[in-house]
């Protein structure tokens, strides 16, 4: 057992060590949460700054400009959230192509070291700096909504935002381990990786909203597990910035700000014509966990009867 858990923990640490190390890994990891940025700087936030002001119409009086700038920089930090715990979980996962391609696969097959504990290993040093990179970017966000002064989340609430990150790193590394699975080249893996990297932006709702596609594709989108793990990310850190909104607006609007900002900002995703909260998003989100798990298991047998 303890030669088994030495094992391990060094094989984690190597594959960590392999991601953080490369800078330009680190650097596509990133990029696109550094796009979701930029946009949001440049387009997004003046033209749905605009866009909630002429809604309100003569109410927008009794909104303060801040509160809005602050609804939509929570809505931006959510979707960097949401796209890195993807995004960097996947570059990590790099690693796993690598050794096959430098045949040190075939290194691990003739020691000692069991095959689960490899696997394992990969897995946990994907979600380890898919965590690191999420939490600085997570603590980033916070503390620039500290610095502004527009912070409103507890600390419970806080609290409850690492450990979505957690489970979205979590969800992402065995979904995507059971497809990097079956890359053996670098180049194939690079080709995928520029994909997902495209659509994931689109998949958790950072570039625009879910809500503007239409309704087969939003039901789509909202399967998958990312995406509801950045709409409870995103209920959590736009709720206390609407809540404050409708108390401005005291009840004058009778709930349809609420309505809208539920709609537009995708915090009650639909999933073919019914609406989701956030329980069943939880509960969903582990139950795609659970079965990507056994999904992974089934695939190692079989690999390594393949091998044997």
């Amino acid at each position: 057992m303890t030669r088994t858990m030495n094992a391990y923990k060094g094989l984690t640490i190597r594959n960590s060590k392999v991601f953080l190390k490369d800078k330009m890994v680190i650097f596509f990891s990133l990029l696109t949460q550094i796009i979701v940025l930029g946009l949001f700087l440049l387009f997004i936030k003046n033209s749905f700054a605009n866009g909630i002001t002429s809604a309100l119409g003569t109410l927008s009086d009794r909104v303060e400009k801040a509160d809005i700038d602050a609804l939509l920089c929570a809505w931006m930090i959510s979707g960097v959230i949401g796209t890195s715990v993807i995004t960097s979980t996947m570059h990590a996962l790099s690693v796993v192509v690598s050794d096959k391609q430098e045949k040190i696969d075939f290194d691990y097959n003739a020691s000692s070291v069991k095959g689960s504990v490899v696997v394992t290993s990969y897995f946990s040093a994907a979600v380890l700096c898919s965590l690191i990179t999420s939490f600085i970017l997570l603590t980033a966000g916070v503390i620039y909504l500290g610095i502004t002064g527009s912070l409103l989340l507890g600390f419970k609430d806080i609290l409850l935002l690492y450990g979505l990150v957690i489970l979205g790193s979590v969800s992402a590394a065995v979904v995507l381990m059971s497809v990097i699975s079956f890359f053996k080249k670098n180049s194939t893996f690079t080709s995928f990786s520029i994909v997902i990297s495209t659509l994931v932006g689109f998949i958790v709702g950072a570039y625009f909203p879910i809500s503007e596609l239409d309704k087969t594709t939003q039901s789509i989108v909202n399967l998958i597990p990312g995406a509801q793990i950045t709409a409870l990310i995103r209920n959590i850190l736009l709720n206390p910035y609407v809540d404050r909104i409708e108390t401005s607006l005291g009840g004058l609007d009778q709930g349809q700000f609420r309505e809208a900002a539920n709609e537009l900002f995708g915090l009650r995703p639909y999933v073919f014509g019914t609406q989701i909260d956030t329980r069943f998003m939880l509960i969903y989100s582990i139950i795609v966990i659970a079965v990507f798990i056994i999904l992974n298991i089934v695939l190692f047998n079989v690999s390594s009867k393949r091998k044997a």
